[in-house]
């Protein structure tokens, strides 16, 4: 659970998983340099020996920090649970029963989530209960989806810590091939409200920032493995992902890159139109 300045929200995300009625977990706590009462927050569960506190000495980044909640995780299964999210009751056991009652083997098991504002699930496209993906899981569904895998499945891969907010690049990597299982329940409650999410920020207030210069960069120029899969099979999403690239270069000053990445932008928009054409009416 990564952690920064994080001291108003995570007993909220720590108390949810307390009250788990599945009892076999461990929650480690990463807190990323905090400047508020984070680290005196997770004291206060001091007799708690499930949750552990791991700190870094500066602010590194929730990639960084996410990576370094990895590095000490001792358990079987592992979840990413946001500090400002929480797990809805009976969340654990219900994805545990999935091993049990469907499949003995799966290496992921995903869920849907709560949107905390409207008390609707948040992620669409999937409507029942069903083996995924990674191709389904970038063609078919939008918005926020959640789950757990296996230890081994992310052996010793991890964030690339140079690219700023882009999970799915090690998602897409560790996911290729895992037996993966979707269970349509909301079982994590994604809390949209508040000024300091990343998805509240828009990129129409973009300014050169040299950090998400150099993370774009590496994205387009080295994970294109990442960018092929949603070329393929996510244009749309590759056009979204290309354009916020050509923003950013362009804000940076850097011309020959805006206009390598605006041309992928259209390319992907252009594609996803086609695609929608192609389909049966």
């Amino acid at each position: 659970m990564a952690a920064y300045n994080r001291a108003h929200t995570l007993p909220r995300a720590l108390d949810s998983v307390i009250a788990q009625d599945w009892t076999d977990w461990e929650v480690v706590v990463v807190d990323d340099g905090s400047a508020d009462d984070t680290v005196a927050v997770v004291g206060r569960y001091a007799a708690e020996a499930r949750i552990k506190l791991v700190r870094h000495d500066r602010n590194r980044g929730v990639t960084a920090a996410k990576n370094t909640g990895f590095d000490h995780c001792a358990g079987e299964w592992i979840g990413a649970l946001d500090s400002d999210d929480e797990l809805a009751p009976g969340a654990l056991s219900a994805l545990m029963a999935v091993l049990r009652d469907v499949d003995p083997t799966l290496d992921a098991i995903g869920c849907n989530c709560v949107d905390s504002r409207t008390g609707e699930l948040s992620g669409h496209g999937w409507e029942r209960d069903r083996y995924i993906d990674l191709r389904a899981s970038l063609e078919d569904i939008r918005g926020e989806f959640w789950g757990i895998f296996r230890a081994s499945l992310l052996g010793r891969s991890r964030f690339d810590e140079r690219i700023a907010g882009r999970e799915a690049v090690l998602w897409s990597r560790i996911y290729e091939g895992a037996r993966w299982y979707y269970l349509h329940r909301g079982l994590r409650i994604y809390h949209t409200e508040g000024d300091d999410r990343l998805t509240s920020r828009r990129l129409s207030n973009l300014r050169a920032n040299p950090r998400q210069y150099r993370s774009f960069v590496v994205l387009t120029e080295e994970a294109t493995d990442y960018l092929d899969k949603l070329r393929r099979w996510s244009p749309r999403q590759y056009g979204d992902v290309m354009g916020a690239a050509a923003k950013q270069f362009l804000a940076s000053g850097d011309v020959r890159r805006t206009a390598r990445a605006l041309g992928r932008s259209i390319e992907g928009y252009g594609l996803a139109a086609l695609s929608r054409l192609r389909r049966p009416a």
